[in-house]
């Protein structure tokens, strides 16, 4: 799995900083909202949980808070997300962080034992994420949920001006960043999102478009 240094360009310090900074505005009150009606009522009273690419774990922390009974596992390859996860309050979840590269190594559940696998703005970096998928499609249990959230393509001009309005950035540093990152972040259509969740083998029961510049995808494997 790519670095989150290796693909910005900012220390992993930097990254985990803004991604701390910017949690409540990527997961607020209408992604709970779409979860809440989408993914919950799908969910076993103690599901397994597990974050692919969980960064400083905030995500996991919020889930264990709605589903108090879940058992919660985040991965991710840079060393001071891992740590600042471990630091975090849990309530009555139990959590577990390790350091794991999705690409080198299949994720160490046993096959059907997962009830939710999420990757939120991770998968578009995986220079063949199709592997991966049938990796996360391989843990899922009979009607488990690949909650998947990621960029989706934009014009060059639209980015920009989301990078600007919405990301606050400004200055030469900030638009060489947007530039060096628009390739990556702007790969996949939302069909070629569809086209690669059914070539994975996985059926997309909802779908929703919060923002602009990301799709979320619920998917189950497919029958």
């Amino acid at each position: 799995m790519p670095t989150h240094q290796s693909i910005t360009g900012s220390s992993d310090e930097e990254l985990l900083q803004r991604m701390i900074a910017t949690h409540g505005e990527r997961f607020e009150a209408t992604f709970w909202a779409f979860f809440g009606a989408e993914v919950g009522p799908r969910l076993p009273a103690r599901p397994v949980i597990v974050d692919l690419g969980c960064g400083p774990g905030l995500l996991l922390r919020d889930l264990g808070e709605r589903v108090p009974g879940a058992t919660l596992y985040g991965y991710d390859v840079t060393p001071a997300m891992i740590d600042y996860g471990r630091k975090l309050a849990f309530q009555t979840a139990s959590a577990t962080f390790v350091l794991h590269d999705a690409v080198a190594q299949p994720l160490p559940q046993a096959s059907g034992t997962v009830h939710l696998a999420s990757m939120s703005s991770v998968l578009h970096v995986f220079d063949e994420p199709l592997p991966t998928m049938a990796d996360i499609r391989r843990v899922l249990a009979p009607g488990g949920i690949f909650l998947l959230n990621d960029w989706v393509r934009q014009p060059l001009s639209a980015y920009l001006a989301y990078r600007r309005d919405v990301m606050k950035e400004s200055g030469p540093d900030a638009l060489r960043r947007a530039f060096r990152l628009f390739p990556v972040q702007n790969k996949y259509t939302v069909e070629d999102w569809r086209w690669l969740l059914a070539e994975a083998g996985l059926e997309i029961l909802a779908q929703t478009e919060l923002r602009a510049s990301h799709r979320i995808f619920v998917a189950t494997p497919a029958r």
